[in-house]
This record gives C-alpha cells, sequence and structure tokens, in this order.
C-alpha cells in the first residue's frame, strides 16, 4: 500500500476521515519500518497501542525528544500526555521537533468516535501544516442505516451542515459529504481519497455510484485494510456499438421490438444506465440512435463511415472517451446484466489489465481495454474490432454462467430463438 500510495523518505502524512484512521496509520507504520524510521503522532487523541510479538513500540516523552535516537523496524509514538489510555494530542511545535529526525511521520488528524460519518468542528480537521500527502478515509458502510447519534458522530452538527430529509443515510449523503471538502480543509499538499471496507461486489457497486458523483480532483483508491486488498480507483467508459449493418440480419435488429415494448438498442442502453457512469458514449449511424442518447444520457457520436466496419466504431469511441479504460458493447445486448457490468468492471480494478467474459470457454462480449491500449485501437481495420489486439496480448477471463445474457442476433433464426428464451425468463 506504501508504493501504491507512492510514499517516499521525507513524506509526512496526515489521516483524516472515518472508518479506519487508526487502523492504516499502524498499517502503513508496519510497511515502512522496512525501508527506515518511522513515528506516529495524533493532534487529536488515540488508544495507546500495546506492544504484541508482532509489534514493538518505542514511546517517547515530551522530555526525550532532545534524546531520541530513532531505531530502525520500531515503531516510534509521540505521547505528550498519556489520560485514560489514550495518547493526547500533540502540538506543531512538539511535531517540528521530529521533522528532520524521522524517515516517515504518520500522524492522526481527525477523531470520529468509530463512526462513518460526522459532524465537523470549525478546528477541525487538524492538519499538521508541513504534512506532504492528506489521506481521508471514507467508510461507506453506513449506507441505508437510520439517520441518529449512533451512526453519525455530532449528529445535531452534521444536520446543520448537509442537511436533507432522508431518514436513512443514502448516496446524496456521502456525495455531499465528500464534495465539501473538509477532510483536506487549509492543505494545499497532496490529497488522497481511500474507501475503504470495499469488501463485496455489493459494496463495490455503492462505491462506484457514489465516487462517479463526486467533483474533488484527489486521487482515489479502495479496498480492505483488514483483507489487505487495495486498488487504485481507475473509472471506464461504456462505448455501444450501434452503426452496423447487420447484413446478415437482413434488416435492422437493433430496432427490432422486445415484448416489454422497448427495442434491443433501447433495452441494451436502459440496462447499462443502471450503473452510475461518469460518461457512456453510443456510436450510432441514425436519428433514431440520436434521440435513444438523449433519453438516456449518452454522449451520441454519428458514425460517417459505417462502412469502414466495426473498428471504426472502436476508433470514435476511444477518441471521444476521456477516462482510464473502454468497455466496448454491441448494441445488440438487452439481456446483459448490471450484476456482470460491475464484475467486469471490478475485475479491470484489480488488475488493469484487459478483461474478456467466457462463456463455456468462449470469448465474449463486451471486452473492456485499459486505456494503455488508445493506440492499438485507433489503429485498428475492418470488422475484427479488438479481436486482432486479444491475439497478442494477454488477458483476464471472466467466467459466466449465464449464456441468455451473451446471446448473438445475427440472422432471423437467432431472433426466433431469442424470443422463446425471452418467453422463458
Amino acid at each position: 500500500m506504501s508504493e501504491l500510495f507512492n510514499i517516499i523518505k521525507g513524506d509526512i502524512i496526515s489521516i483524516t476521515g472515518a472508518g479506519g484512521k487508526t487502523s492504516l496509520m499502524f498499517y502503513l507504520a508496519n510497511q515502512l519500518k522496512k525501508r527506515g524510521t518511522v513515528l506516529i503522532a495524533t493532534t487529536t487523541k488515540i488508544f495507546k497501542p500495546e506492544s504484541t510479538e508482532n509489534n514493538s513500540f518505542i514511546f517517547i516523552y515530551p522530555e526525550e525528544i532532545d534524546f531520541i535516537s530513532p531505531q530502525d523496524n520500531f515503531i516510534h509514538i509521540f505521547c505528550p500526555k498519556i489520560e485514560n489510555d489514550k495518547i493526547d494530542s500533540a502540538s506543531f511545535e512538539e511535531l517540528n521537533k521530529f521533522k528532520n529526525r524521522f524517515d516517515f511521520i504518520l500522524i492522526e488528524a481527525d477523531g470520529s468516535a468509530s463512526k462513518a460519518l460526522k459532524g465537523w468542528k470549525n478546528n477541525e480537521p487538524v492538519i499538521y501544516p508541513a504534512s506532504t500527502k492528506t489521506i481521508a478515509i471514507i467508510d461507506i458502510t453506513a449506507l441505508h442505516k437510520e439517520k441518529n447519534e449512533n451512526t453519525i458522530h455530532r449528529f445535531d452538527l452534521f444536520q446543520k451542515q448537509y442537511f436533507n430529509s432522508n431518514k436513512t443515510i443514502e448516496k446524496n449523503d456521502y456525495i455531499g459529504y465528500i464534495n465539501s471538502n473538509t477532510f483536506f480543509k487549509g492543505t494545499s499538499n497532496e490529497k488522497i481519497l481511500f474507501f475503504n471496507k470495499i469488501e463485496s461486489i455489493d459494496l463495490f457497486e455503492e462505491f462506484f455510484n457514489i465516487v462517479n458523483k463526486v467533483n474533488i480532483t484527489s486521487k482515489i483508491y479502495f479496498g480492505s485494510i483488514f483483507k489487505n486488498e487495495f486498488f487504485s480507483f481507475k473509472n471506464i467508459t461504456p462505448i455501444v456499438l450501434a452503426a452496423g449493418f447487420s447484413k446478415r440480419f437482413l434488416g435492422d435488429k437493433l430496432n427490432f421490438k422486445l415484448v416489454n415494448g422497448k427495442t434491443i438498442l433501447e433495452q441494451t442502453l436502459l440496462n447499462i444506465s443502471q450503473i452510475n457512469f461518469k460518461e457512456k458514449i453510443l456510436i450510432g449511424k441514425n436519428s433514431f440512435h440520436d434521440e435513444l442518447s438523449h433519453k438516456y444520457g449518452y454522449t451520441y457520436i454519428i458514425n460517417p463511415n459505417p462502412e469502414f466496419g466495426q473498428s471504426y466504431s472502436v476508433i470514435l469511441g476511444t477518441l471521444n472517451s476521456s477516462l482510464s479504460g473502454y468497455l466496448f458493447i454491441p448494441g445488440d445486448m438487452p439481456f446483459l446484466t448490471k450484476s456482470t457490468l460491475l464484475k467486469l468492471i471490478y475485475e479491470f480494478q484489480k488488475y488493469n489489465q484487459i478483461v474478456v467474459p467466457f462463456i463455456d470457454g468462449n470469448k465474449k462480449a463486451p471486452v473492456l481495454f485499459p486505456k494503455r491500449y488508445r493506440n492499438e485501437l485507433v489503429k485498428l481495420k475492418g470488422d475484427s474490432g479488438g479481436r486482432e489486439i486479444l491475439k497478442k496480448e494477454n488477458f483476464i477471463k471472466c467466467n459466466f454462467k449465464n449464456s441468455l445474457e451473451f446471446f448473438d442476433i445475427d440472422t432471423q433464426n437467432d431472433l426466433k430463438k431469442l424470443e422463446i428464451l425471452e418467453e422463458q425468463i
């Protein structure tokens, strides 16, 4: 994790937020002590830890500051005063005395009484001015819980600062909380957001939907301190390919209406829209596609040369995407589910590789490409799409069981099969 956060010697790191500040601080300290001398301090209050077989601490008291000799492989903890088994806050003047004596300094700069959200006092957080990085921890496990003093630290103050009429904690509460940028108040150093406790695909979905609504420019990471999993967040653009001629179908298959009255393309766009993407792109060729793009919030790109094959749509989608990954989705996937899309995106977050769905050992669409393949994607020709890249590059196989989601509609005969399958669901 210290490598992921690009922590280098000389860094002074303040940690704010809620949902694992102390755990993160000691986790980082245990990693960093192998690379140099480490000091832990607080500008609020933290419980005094006990030394264990795996963790050896050297406690430093005010009268010892001038005589300390930092040691490798130990975690040093500054204790200005200990009261009720809690280490009291260090002053900036005291922290100044340590600044050039340790390779790494970690400071807990905020208190939240072990709750996921809080109301902020005017003097919070207390970030040491010489800090080189500030890490804000977000804990979204309070989602859908009742709003009260048991779930929110200083509940009345929180209501004044972030009031809405929800009785339970919902995404908008977190979005407003994060967008207030209070975690980093008064700092100009490097800012990092870390979403902790993302330990399931359901929590990843909640995280994904929140993070795509926040407006801050901090670096974003997610994972779980408990599970020792940490990932850099890489946002992706779904690019729907709908400019083909459907030659084998002998007609416009995307315009065919399903039992629910929606066309194949409209249902595909609707399913993708169940996830809160930062941007969505539709590559099409007529006014019907343009209308659907506006209805479901897609950026519409007309393909002026659909006769050039699918690769030209891939090129247009790639050139118009601004994010870190491209998820190419054929427009004839009306049974593609939210859970399948999330699984593909989650695998991409973990490995930052091309992700390909498989059914019974066979490659399927949609395929997700990291941004580093941009140059290869914009050089594609004909109807091969990204298949040429898959022939020469490693990729992550993502196995699925529900073949209906990936059903190929190429001919009128396939459509009859689809109608039978549709009646079964």
